[in-house]
């Protein structure tokens, strides 16, 4: 089957190898770059991502204590635990919340709620508002006063319901108790997340990743306020995420997109691939030419090569250096010699074997075959009163003309079989007529050609070795028929028929003709002689029940198509 598709030449092939390594390496060089490049990167980022958070928990650390401190030292005061108690018009008591406020700046609110009158007095930058107590009231105060247990600095994260715009505040809330040790109210210093952000994330630091300040993964403050109150999400892995935890339990987590983080690397990369293939580009040009003097004598050998195959062997391929190349040419013009001489003394061998062949092949009817026919002569003579001498030697005459006739080694079937009817006649006399002979010949075939003395020996072998004459009802069958391109000829017997031992010494040679000294053997040598593996010659026989001779050769109706 024929190859399709593209087909490269050995300098194409050196060509590309070149250039591909070399583009190989410089990719490989590239990726292994891009890779370590980034491995640094990352680690580098995360470490200074992981310094800034820190700052940032200490920052937040710090608001948070100056919150905490505010409302320790306030409660702990007489001052503020008499004016719950006293001021009926609460003036003092704003006044002192407003001077809990402006001692930290980062203090949004001080609220403080007075449970004998059941009112929240709230003093924040936006004005003071004194509002009367309410379940929604009553349950942020709830949630926004400490617990007595655990990280006192740590602050309660709630939104302010209580006020007429919400907002969510870190707060810390204690309750106010008496001389006797009764709640008469609660304080609370409230921190704006709004205030962290810009106080803790936004930084220059943080500025190209997402910050957020989170307590058991909820989102606590962050750049985008719809995110806040909301489950951290797990992030992919093309993120990269870096933690620190405040000591107040709050964690401050950065997410940095690393593509973003690696697009000035990648920017490098693709300009250095760019670079490598530009590069290769330019240098298959001065490799192209040093590949191209390379590969000259190859090419060269390979159209010297291209005469021999087409059958001139004249040609001497030409050395132009001494290397590998240079000693295959000397090589090959060495055994192109050796071939020439190879040739002439094959075509003069096999000339003079062949010619040795067919001239044995030239038979002339054997000595034997002609006194066995006179005496038989004689004998009807004798017997007959030499009515039938006549017809005798007319058909001897012609069978000794047919044979002996130098009308070259090829004759047509008609001429062949007309020789086997004169032979098979001369034979049912000397038999006494005790076989039949049956002739089926397809009228297309009796003008193809086929060796002289082909069939005869076929006949004479079923006639002398495959019939019993001392039985009745002898037949041979000759048929000649067309099957194709191919000619077939069958000579079949009802005989004794021989083993499989003795069709290998009829093969072989063991037997030979009496009428023409030609065996069997050489019926199927000259086969091979004249048609290579288009002539066979087969036996097929079943003991006690006849012998088949199966012959086909190529159907040809021109005398010298097969010709030596």
């Amino acid at each position: 089957m024929e190859e399709k598709g593209i087909r490269f030449g050995l300098q194409e092939k050196v060509l590309l190898t070149v250039v591909g390594a070399s583009m190989l390496i410089t990719s490989i060089m590239s990726v292994i770059f891009y890779s370590r490049s980034v491995d640094s990167i990352q680690s580098n980022y995360q470490e200074n991502i992981g310094i800034s958070l820190q700052v940032c928990a200490d920052t937040f650390d710090d608001v948070m204590k100056e919150a905490y401190f505010t409302c320790t030292y306030a409660i702990a005061g007489e001052e503020l635990r008499a004016l719950v108690h006293q001021d009926d018009t609460y003036e003092a008591l704003i006044a002192l919340l407003q001077q809990y406020r402006s001692r930290n700046s980062e203090i949004h609110s001080v609220y403080c709620y007075v449970k004998e009158a059941d009112v929240l007095i709230q003093v924040s930058a936006d004005g003071v508002r004194i509002t009367p107590n309410s379940a929604e009231v009553l349950d942020w105060m709830n949630t926004a006063t400490q617990q007595e247990t655990g990280n006192q600095f740590s602050p309660a994260y709630n939104i302010d319901t209580s006020s007429a715009i919400q907002r969510q505040f870190f707060t810390y809330g204690k309750r106010i108790y008496d001389t006797q040790g009764a709640e008469i109210g609660r304080l609370f210093v409230n921190v704006d997340e709004r205030t962290i952000y810009f106080k803790c994330l936004q930084s220059e630091e943080t500025q190209n990743n997402t910050c957020y300040i989170t307590r058991h993964d909820l989102v606590v403050s962050a750049t985008d306020t719809s995110a806040l109150e909301s489950r951290l999400q797990e992030q992919e892995d093309t993120m990269l995420v870096s933690t620190d935890t405040a000591m107040t339990e709050y964690s401050l987590v950065s997410v940095s997109d690393l593509s973003a983080i690696t697009a000035d690397l990648r920017s490098t990369r693709n300009w250095i691939l760019f670079v490598a293939l530009l590069l290769n580009l330019l240098l298959s040009i001065p490799v192209f030419f040093i590949v191209r003097g390379m590969m000259y004598p190859m090419s060269e050998l390979e159209k010297d090569m291209a005469r021999v195959k087409e059958g001139d062997l004249s040609v001497r391929a030409e050395i132009y250096h001494r290397d590998e190349i240079g000693s295959l040419s000397e090589n090959f013009n060495d055994m192109i010699q050796q071939i020439e001489l190879l040739i002439d003394e094959l075509v003069t061998e096999r000339m003079l074997k062949k010619e040795a062949e067919i001239e044995a092949l030239q038979y002339q009817i054997t000595p034997h075959f002609m006194y066995n026919t006179l005496s038989s002569i004689r004998y009807a003579a004798a017997l007959e009163h030499s009515d039938n001498i006549a017809s005798l030697l007319q058909v001897f005459i012609e069978l000794l003309r047919l044979s002996a006739s130098d009308r070259g080694a090829f004759i047509t079937v008609e001429q062949e079989i007309q020789m086997v009817e004169n032979y098979v006649q001369l034979q049912k006399f000397r038999y006494a007529d005790s076989f039949d002979v049956e002739f089926d010949i397809a009228p297309e075939t009796r003008q193809f050609y086929v060796p002289r003395l082909l069939i005869q020996p076929l006949v004479e072998n079923a006639i002398l070795h495959g019939l019993n004459h001392r039985e009745k009802e002898n037949r041979i069958a000759i048929r000649v028929m067309q099957d194709g391109q191919q000619l077939a000829i069958k000579v079949e017997d009802n005989g004794v028929g021989m083993t499989a031992e003795e069709i290998q010494n009829l093969m072989s040679g063991a037997r030979r003709s009496k009428f023409s000294g030609i065996g069997i053997s050489n019926v199927r040598e000259r086969l091979r002689l004249y048609y290579g593996e288009k002539g066979t010659l087969q036996y097929h026989s079943v003991q006690e029940n006849g012998t088949t001779a199966i012959i086909t050769l190529p159907a040809s109706d021109d005398p010298d198509a097969y010709t030596i």
